[in-house]
């Protein structure tokens, strides 16, 4: 929890207010001109990049332009992929100016939008709802990946509803708490206290708790912050998907897998996963290439390789045990 995190919460109210107030016809707009007004406060280079792949990518999402026009889409999400990647490698070197502001989960949408509407699957999307649907704050920093078809159906549904807008409020209010309690204050100082303490007389326990410490923080930041988002939207008139389910509860890697980041662990089967299969016929191989590809989304090094091929082991190998375990 930081202060730009803190400042969302004036974005928030900012947003509302342009969602609601605006004449009907025009709340869209305003939705996108909040969006927009965010990333040129906090980002304007980001901003730039967002704007022109949106603008590459809306020919192959409205069925245009065929297999170049499908190309460049993908070539531009890669581009935001890569810059993402070079940043966060780089620093502050010569990609320390372009601060990749939800460039990598923005880069995911505009493929889900190519590669549906190539093959077909994508609704039929006015030019409002396409950019509506990139331009979409509540998801843009951190995801929740959401899907065009539910974006679309819940924009042509969307009208004042309390009730929803109070759930959205309480999901905000649990992010936060989860994000600052939780994460800053229990997790964060006072487990951090107790691994200073027990390093003193049993080194060996305290390396493990730490690691207990890092992965419990990383947890309710990431997951508070989603909370938040799905409030976000919900006060927007917004449903979204769910994007963590109890997730060290999970009883296999697989089960982990479809608790944890819900949205880019879809992604990722129906993009990677899948495909992999049709070509391979193996699912060992599509598991692999799906965790890989994962793991060089977060980083492109060879920590992140192994890390990818871990995970990917550890779902095939569950599968395998599970397929020959007698059913209950």
């Amino acid at each position: 929890m930081n202060d730009f995190s803190l400042a969302m919460l004036w974005w928030i109210a900012a947003a509302v207010l342009l969602a609601w107030r605006l004449p009907r016809r025009f709340q869209p707009v305003g939705m996108v001109a909040a969006t927009v007004a965010f990333l040129l406060w906090h980002e304007p280079v980001a901003m730039g990049w967002l704007l022109l792949a949106a603008g590459i990518g809306y020919l192959p999402a409205s069925g245009r332009g065929g297999r170049p026009a499908l190309a460049a889409a993908i070539a531009m999400a890669v581009v935001l992929i890569g810059l993402k990647l070079g940043h966060r490698a780089s620093g502050d070197g010569v990609w320390g100016a372009i601060i990749p502001l939800g460039m990598s989960f923005y880069a995911l949408r505009v493929i889900h939008l190519a590669l549906d509407a190539w093959k077909g699957t994508l609704p039929t999307a006015t030019r409002a709802e396409y950019f509506s649907y990139l331009f979409f704050l509540p998801t843009l920093v951190a995801g929740p990946i959401n899907r065009f078809a539910e974006f679309q159906r819940a924009y042509r549904r969307r009208r004042w509803e309390p009730a929803c807008f109070s759930r959205g409020c309480e999901r905000i209010l649990y992010g936060y708490a989860m994000m600052i309690v939780l994460g800053n204050y229990l997790v964060s100082s006072k487990m951090a206290d107790a691994v200073a303490v027990l390093s003193r007389t049993r080194p060996g326990p305290a390396e493990y708790l730490d690691c207990c410490r890092y992965g419990l923080n990383l947890y309710c930041q990431f997951a508070g912050y989603s909370h938040v988002a799905i409030g976000f939207a919900l006060v927007l008139g917004f449903p979204i998907v769910e994007n963590f389910r109890y997730p060290f509860l999970a009883t296999h890697p697989a089960d982990f897998w479809r608790r944890w980041h819900i949205s880019l662990s879809d992604w990722c089967r129906d993009y990677i996963y899948l495909p992999a299969l049709a070509l391979s016929r193996r699912p060992v191989v599509a598991v692999l290439a799906a965790m890989l590809a994962l793991g060089l989304w977060h980083e492109i090094s060879w920590r992140y390789c192994l890390w990818g091929l871990y995970h990917g082991i550890g779902i095939a190998v569950g599968q395998a045990i599970r397929h020959r375990l007698p059913a209950v």
